[in-house]
């Protein structure tokens, strides 16, 4: 199942082929709504079990890249509305959203919404062995 998994990733262009050297990691900051800068290290981690109870629209979370963000003041902004990030509300919503193709302004806003970061032991995208192609997503 794992294969097949990777062998998707890998068609989508998410996670590189086996034969792609990856950069090192680099430590970025970003702001989050509350104005308070994070770097990717300080991040705090968030389990989907935890993910998995922001699931309204009073309190909606979502994992992209496996990174945790709190989406519930942006429902009502959302350009294509707020039932498709409903539909991913307390889950995993990286492939939607890099099938969507949004664009640069919409990337560069999700920093503000960033809280967290999954365990390194429940991550699909980052790991030790595979980083994946993130294509200006923030760090």
């Amino acid at each position: 199942m794992t294969t097949t998994i990777t062998s998707l990733l890998q068609a989508l262009h998410i996670i590189p082929t086996p034969s792609i050297k990856q950069k090192t990691s680099q430590s970025v900051t970003t702001t989050n709504k509350s104005n308070v800068s994070l770097t990717a290290t300080s991040l705090p981690e968030i389990c989907l079990k935890i993910v998995a109870q922001h699931d309204d629209y009073s309190d909606c979370w979502i994992v992209v890249y496996d990174r945790v963000y709190d989406v519930t003041n942006f429902l009502q902004d959302h350009p294509g509305g707020s039932d498709i990030i409903m539909d991913y509300a307390g889950r995993d919503a990286t492939l939607a959203f890099h099938g969507t193709g949004h664009s640069r302004d919409a990337i560069e806003q999700m920093r503000e919404y960033l809280i967290g970061e999954l365990p390194s032991q429940e991550r699909i995208f980052r790991t030790k062995n595979t980083q994946v192609l993130l294509k200006g997503i923030p760090e």
